[in-house]
């Protein structure tokens, strides 16, 4: 049986990889969209923000394991 430490921890994993997985998703669409004549400099620094976000989540993530010790 898993601890709620645990529990938590392998939510934070889901949700950190369905996050990479949809931003390597939006990652695909952007020459679709710069073909179509769509500015995405935007868009670009916004993933650019989501992924360093998701590196900090990433790096807290395995702090909190380190801490707790494996559920």
């Amino acid at each position: 049986m898993y601890s709620e430490a645990g529990i938590g921890l392998a939510h934070a994993d889901r949700s950190i990889a369905q996050a990479e997985s949809n931003l390597k998703q939006l990652n695909t669409l952007l020459p679709q969209l710069a073909q179509r004549g769509y500015e995405t400099r935007e868009i670009e620094s916004h993933m650019t923000a989501l992924g360093e976000i998701l590196d900090n989540l990433r790096s807290q993530r395995w702090q909190i394991e380190g801490i707790l010790g494996q559920p």
